[in-house]
């Protein structure tokens, strides 16, 4: 008996949520205008702190209106409410909307948030009503200084048919802040600020941009720019299309570059003002020393900007002495097999002897020795050399002797050859250190200086878990989580690779990861499950595409988890469409996203975020469907 008692209950509840949301009546009319629900007046301006206003929330234009649900939002720091009043129904208010007898559903006040939001319903036998008419009144206090929108968040007109009456809605503004502070000054400077090429030698060119950022109002520029004629020269200077060059000087004595422009490029503009070519005519550096500036707007006017940055050049070569190849990570070798490594000298001019000491572990390499490589094939040269597999150290000098000739290395040239046998799997470091390299008279020589690298290594991706952490019995359409966690398993070596995540046998997306040695990370998947029949389980899985020398494909996929797609308003998930689901939709009505009484799987019709008179016609439509 009780049973039947909670059953008749719940279908009193279906019955009377019908009758209450689905009105019948005429169909809805054209009007000559678009139906709108506004803000009047549109705008309230330059009103101080002190002052009340009025402002009302008007619809024009309807017909057949039998419903409304309007929210409305304001800025609570700039204006303070004061009252309001509803224009409800037209029998009690002339200008106002709607005809007795009315439905009460939502008149609240947030005075706080700055929101408002009014439902009303005309009930049996009230006409439906038509025309232009006021929804509410407020008043309003200035508390401060801001402009901000008189926001209609939201609206929904419905028609006797309890279908929308299509509407446009206009917001409106209120502001009394004064002017805006006048633009920050631009800021202009030599792109790239560097240039350090050794390769840009004599008869070579290169381009440096003139750039500015945050000009605003900009017509006209002047700049000068210094270059060491001993370097470089120009060769040509070309503005960029905003602008038009008038005047292009070079003065190639002193090293000076004029250029004048004029356009109308966008306010505020950043961008190129001028591209330089320059042709290198010596080895050397210079400073692109960029000075004399002036920006001036339309009327002739200088706008302000920074202190300019300027460029910098140089050609000159570096000496360098380092290992060849600089890295050596090969997992096809194994302890005994034998690797060798060069030491190589580059850009030295009239070197005569060099030196150097190269630490390496020795739980991983055993140095076999060392073959001195004279890069002229010069003979008039001794040798020291020094193997200590004790600690990890080999030590060469090379000095030459008359009748040798200075030595000058442009291209890198090896000086001397060195072998080891892998002892072990792991990774060391070739430092090379105390270096010297010096000239026949045995001035030392500045230069830079380039280690190696060796590593055997272990190669190995895997998928550790695969989790669905959204709900996992979802309808068609809606957006499921899916967090894969993914490691690099190998000892030594850096791994990119890509993780695919799957139902059944289809792909959802794949993500590209690179992981350092012996690291994870976990990865989010969006899985948009529209078009999905509801009634089925898919399983999910992950699979992680294989590294070169990969050494365990087991571990490349992980299955876990499942997902149900559910029937159309079968918000408990248990397979069918009945009154509890009809009962808990109706709970939730008017309650919103972030409300303590929002049910998502309740929000199944537009517009999404508030559960409403249309979500509640989705469910009923199909009511009683089942698995």
């Amino acid at each position: 008996m009780h049973y039947l008692s909670k059953k008749m209950l719940a279908s009193s509840i279906l019955a009377s949520l019908l009758l209450m949301f689905i009105a019948t009546g005429t169909n809805t009319a054209f009007a000559v205008f678009d139906p709108k629900v506004y803000v009047d007046p549109p705008a309230i301006l330059d009103l101080d702190p002190c002052n009340y206003f009025n402002i009302s929330i008007k619809i024009d234009n309807v017909t057949s209106l039998y419903g409304l649900d309007v929210q409305f939002s304001w800025n609570p720091t700039v204006v303070e409410y004061v009252s309001h009043t509803v224009k409800i129904p037209r029998n009690t208010y002339p200008d106002g909307v709607l005809y007795n007898p009315i439905l009460p559903i939502k008149n609240e006040v947030n005075a706080s948030a700055g929101t408002y939001w009014i439902a009303y319903s005309s009930m049996a036998p009230a006409p439906a009503f038509d025309g232009n008419g006021t929804i509410v009144e407020f008043r309003f206090h200035v508390i401060a200084l801001g402009n901000f929108v008189f926001d209609i968040t939201s609206s929904d007109l419905a028609n006797t048919d309890g279908l929308p009456i299509t509407h446009t809605v206009e917001d409106g503004y209120f502001g009394n802040l004064p002017p805006p502070p006048p633009p920050q000054p631009a800021t202009i400077h030599v792109d790239p600020a560097k240039i350090i090429d050794s390769t840009l030698t004599p008869c070579n060119n290169f381009t440096v941009d003139v750039k500015i950022t945050n000009a605003t109002d900009l017509y006209s520029f002047t700049f000068w720019l210094a270059f060491n004629t001993t370097v470089l020269d120009v060769s040509s200077v070309q503005a960029d299309p905003s602008f038009i060059l008038d005047e292009v000087t070079v003065d190639e004595p002193a090293g000076e570059l004029k250029t004048l422009a004029h356009g109308t490029p966008p306010s505020p503009y950043t961008g190129t003002l001028a591209s330089i070519t320059f042709h290198v005519v010596g080895t050397g550096e210079s400073s692109l020393d960029l000075h004399d500036v002036s920006l001036k707007n339309a009327t002739g006017g200088d706008l302000s900007f920074e202190e300019p940055l300027d460029g910098y050049f140089n050609n000159m070569l570096i000496t360098r002495m380092f290992i060849d190849p600089p890295e050596l990570v090969d997992p096809t070798l194994k302890p005994g097999d034998t690797i060798s490594f060069d030491v190589k000298i580059e850009n030295a001019i009239d070197m005569y002897d060099y030196e150097f000491k190269l630490w390496y572990d020795i739980d991983v390499l055993i140095c076999l020795g060392a073959v001195v490589v004279p890069p002229n094939n010069d003979t008039n040269f001794t040798v020291e050399m020094t193997i200590d597999d004790t600690v990890g150290l080999l030590w060469v000098r090379v000095q030459y002797y008359s009748p040798a000739l200075p030595i000058t290395i442009y291209s890198p040239k090896t000086v001397t050859q060195i072998f080891f046998m892998i002892q072990a799997y792991g990774q060391t470091v070739l430092d090379l250190h105390e270096t010297e390299i010096s000239d026949p008279y045995g001035n030392p020589m500045p230069h830079e200086v380039g280690d190696g690298f060796f590593a055997t290594l272990l190669r190995d991706v895997s998928i550790e878990n695969v989790a669905v952490t959204s709900k996992n019995i979802v309808y068609a359409g809606r957006i499921v989580t899916i967090e894969v966690t993914a490691m690099n398993r190998g000892n030594m070596t850096t791994e990119t690779f890509n993780v695919t995540a799957y139902f059944d046998s289809n792909p959802i997306e794949t993500q590209t990861v690179t992981l350092g040695p012996w690291t994870n990370t976990t990865l989010t998947f969006y899985w948009n499950t529209s078009g999905l029949t509801p009634c089925n389980n898919f399983t999910i899985s992950a699979r992680a595409s294989p590294v070169p020398y990969d050494m365990d494909l087991t571990n490349n996929v992980f299955y876990d988890g499942w997902v149900k797609i559910k029937l159309i308003g079968d918000l408990d998930g248990d397979g069918d469409v009945d009154i509890y689901d009809m009962v808990a939709a109706a709970t939730a009505y008017g309650s919103a996203i972030g409300d303590p009484e929002y049910n998502e799987e309740a929000d199944l019709a537009s517009p999404y975020g508030i559960i409403n008179l249309y979500d509640i016609v989705t469910i009923a439509y199909h009511y009683g469907e089942s698995c």
